[in-house]
């Protein structure tokens, strides 16, 4: 006798979705990266992997965070700082977020990674059959978590033409879109992930604007907007929240700062009444203690991230000048570390295939844009990295 159940009919409607609905990105929940490094050592007989495919700073973190560790060690007992359950509030990384974006430290909500803070956004504000647009391209986590409570992307094609960038036309296909299909909710990334490009201030306000005289509501998502913030302060959308309570800007420690491990995104919001509910749907204790200060030490140094800035604008203009010079290779220019390039006769798939021969591992972009599909996003990295990546993309 077989006591087996289908225990799939146990699973909500959310879960159901997101094991039959998934969105391609850049990462696979169900890929073991380790084991896919190894076989392509093993099948190609190579000492080493050089990774182009994660978006994150190859120059780390500030080097005196290491000095936290060290007083730990010194000051503390070490089991007695990893039993304590974390500050529930974390007052002072608050106060010196706020103090960044010159916004009360009352509208800053802390998450495991803009991942969860993006799953707690969608879990807060949609439900079956809402509306949200997304751009073609963008982060694919928008999608995914937009359709796990059933809801409907609109895309909101960016064209290769204008290298993938905002435009007027883009803003006048936009107003269109909020006048006819009416989506409740919009996200946007700021700088855009995968193509790098910055939205202009000027450009964010107005469509603010606009989603707010159409009752919509719109999501920033600032992953990268440390490569491109001024120094010692932010150019962010979070100035706007002054104006408008139908706006959250999110931000991250993972990518500028280097501490992608320690799991710290932010969201920012000027409505109390969203920051409680946007609670709800998170955890009591969604970041360790050890993770909040380290945090709070990248924002005593943020002189770091000028370093990092410098660091990344030497080293592409230096690669994208030899990316210019191989004929068959066209690429996107970025304001931040991350480019989309492409093989004028080869599909992503193909052009993915011959790199990862070379131990050289990519991204491929997702979205509904017919004009993606050749494109494959990669990080710029160090010299000795970007050199040998021109190496293997050069023999195509």
């Amino acid at each position: 006798m077989n006591n087996n159940i289908r225990t799939h009919t146990f699973f909500n409607l959310g879960t159901q979705r997101a094991l039959y609905e998934k969105v391609d990105g850049y990462i696979n929940k169900e890929f073991y990266i380790k084991e896919y490094i190894e076989d392509i050592k093993n099948k190609y007989k190579l000492d080493r992997i050089y990774r182009f495919d994660m978006g994150q700073n190859n120059d780390g973190c500030y080097t005196g965070i290491s000095s936290i560790i060290e007083r730990i060690l010194k000051n503390n007992d070490i089991s007695d700082y990893i039993k304590k359950y974390p500050e529930f509030v974390c007052r002072n990384l608050r106060k010196k977020i706020g103090n960044l974006h010159e916004v009360s430290a009352e509208w800053v909500l802390f998450s495991a990674g803009l991942e969860q803070m993006i799953s707690m956004v969608a879990s807060t504000f949609l439900e079956l059959n809402d509306r949200v647009l997304v751009t073609s391209p963008t982060f694919f986590l928008f999608e995914e978590y937009s359709k796990r409570m059933g809801a409907i992307p609109i895309y909101l094609p960016l064209h290769e033409n204008q290298d993938f960038s905002w435009t007027i036309d883009t803003f006048n296909e936009y107003k269109e879109i909020l006048d006819k299909l009416h989506p409740k909710l919009i996200w946007i990334a700021n700088p855009n992930n995968p193509t790098g490009k910055v939205i202009s201030k000027d450009m964010i306000s107005n469509i603010v604007k606009i989603a707010t005289e159409h009752y919509a509501f719109v999501i920033i998502d600032e992953a990268y907007g440390e490569y491109t913030d001024p120094q010692n302060k932010v150019n962010s959308a979070s100035s706007l929240l002054h104006d408008y309570n139908n706006l959250i800007v999110l931000r991250t420690f993972s990518k500028a700062y280097g501490l992608a491990n320690l799991r710290i995104g932010y969201a920012l919001m000027s409505d109390l009444d969203i920051f409680k509910a946007m609670r709800i749907h998170s955890t009591n204790f969604p970041i360790t203690q050890f993770s909040f200060d380290i945090a709070e030490m990248a924002l005593n140094n943020l002189s770091h991230l000028e370093e990092v800035r410098f660091k990344n604008r030497v080293r592409k203009e230096k690669f994208v000048t030899e990316l210019e010079k191989i004929n068959t290779i066209s690429f996107i220019k970025s304001d931040t570390n991350i480019l989309m390039v492409k093989h004028n006769s080869m599909t992503s798939n193909e052009l993915m295939s011959h790199l990862e021969k070379k131990g050289i591992i990519t991204s491929k972009v997702p979205g509904e844009n017919d004009e993606l599909k050749s494109y494959i996003r990669i990080t710029v990295g160090n010299d000795e990295d970007n050199n040998y990546f021109l190496q293997g993309i050069k023999c195509t």
